[in-house]
């Protein structure tokens, strides 16, 4: 090979290499957190951020059903036998829309439990229709809460007082559409 070509060849390839890291730098412009150092505090500020385009919302599917809570409750408790007796059930679920957005949904329903002796029954319907976007995969948590008395018109008149709260008795799936969950509840009180 001549002198000349190798000389040729030789600047070209110092060409390319200085070259190199100027082609790439067009390549990504939005990589990292834009602002600047402040050289007086050494504080990094960051540029406000451009607003994002809106993002398409997740499809939402109806979930919608009902959940029976069936109490039997064994008093114990050392109060009147007047006294009227609630119980509360709760169903609560978690949606993660995007991005780890979370959705809640919270349902409470009550009712009073009818008594004979020491033994308190109740029925607790909880209707519900939630618009989910991960319904598949999120899980309701179930739980309960039983108050006697039901009443209060003076602290005395409270007195004795009992309160019972158990706030997950179960956690499932979110059940289809159209289903109605049953969950017995045995509670000493």
């Amino acid at each position: 090979m001549s002198q000349r070509m190798l000389t040729l060849l030789s600047l070209f390839a110092c060409f390319l290499g200085m070259n190199a890291s100027l082609m790439g730098q067009d390549a990504d412009a939005a990589r990292g957190i834009m602002g600047y150092l402040d050289p007086r505090t050494g504080v990094f500020r960051s540029d406000p951020q451009p607003a994002q385009p809106d993002a398409t919302p997740p499809a939402l599917t109806t979930f919608a059903g009902k959940f029976v809570f069936h109490f039997t409750l064994t008093v114990n408790a050392n109060i009147a036998a007047t006294a009227k007796i609630m119980c509360v059930a709760t169903a609560q679920v978690e949606d993660n829309l995007t991005g780890g957005t979370l959705n809640s949904f919270s349902e409470t329903a009550a009712a009073l439990a009818v008594r004979s002796g020491s033994t308190a029954r109740c029925t607790v319907n909880i209707p519900y229709s939630w618009n989910l976007a991960t319904g598949a995969t999120d899980a309701v948590t179930l739980g309960y809460h039983i108050q006697a008395p039901t009443e209060i018109t003076s602290v005395t008149a409270a007195l004795p007082f009992r309160n019972g709260i158990m706030s997950d008795i179960a956690t499932i799936p979110v059940p289809t559409t159209g289903t109605t969950t049953n969950k017995s509840v045995a509670v000493t009180f």
